[in-house]
């Protein structure tokens, strides 16, 4: 266990120390069109639909410099968005509509 309290302390010291997550780090196009293409939809015809969590999971995993148990990013991305404002979470909201509606209108959805 404390192993665990261990890790999640030093992603905390990461993600302290790493880029901003609040706002989103999508500073230009091309920062957008990337972290869309890394959410690809299946290859079936069902629309993508990406959480704001996902979201803030995807950019502490792109700022780690070493990969984390699931568990232990989980709780990080709990812990960030518990304490971040109700502004904050509306830009991460408003932000996975873009990129759904990015993604879906590739695949026709």
């Amino acid at each position: 266990m404390s192993s665990l309290n261990q890790e999640v302390q030093m992603l905390h010291h990461e993600v302290a120390n790493g880029m901003q997550l609040f706002p989103p780090p999508i500073n230009n196009p091309k920062d957008f069109e990337d972290t869309v293409k890394s959410f690809k939809p299946k290859p079936s015809r069902r629309k993508v639909h990406i959480m704001s969590l996902t979201l803030l999971n995807f950019f502490i995993k792109k700022q780690a410099q070493r990969i984390y148990k699931k568990c232990v990013v989980d709780k990080v991305v709990r812990e960030l968005w518990n304490s971040t404002t109700a502004n904050n979470k509306i830009i991460y909201k408003e932000l996975c509509k873009q990129i759904n509606s990015r993604i879906n209108s590739r695949i026709g959805g």
